[in-house]
């Protein structure tokens, strides 16, 4: 059996953790939008937000997130409409 290199692992780890700097929970992305937790899951396991679900948590992408709070109105629950 071969042993990794402790500097593959590092890199690994920070390879990792750079993605995620990109990436917002759902408790943070729910707080940005102004709705419940539970209410961005539907959303996400509908399919009208993407996201990501990493061991049981989704996790949403920042620049997503910007583009559907640009046209989501959490009053209603809907897409605003553009005139």
């Amino acid at each position: 059996m071969t042993k990794t290199p402790h500097s593959a692992i590092l890199l690994f780890e920070t390879t990792i953790m750079l993605h995620f700097e990109n990436f917002v929970s759902v408790r943070a992305a729910a707080r940005q939008l102004g709705i419940h937790e539970e209410s961005l899951r539907r959303l996400l396991r509908m399919g009208s937000l993407n996201g990501q679900k990493i061991g049981g948590q989704w996790f949403i992408s920042k620049e997503q997130l910007a583009l559907f709070s640009a046209t989501y109105d959490a009053r209603t629950g809907r897409r605003k409409r553009l005139l």
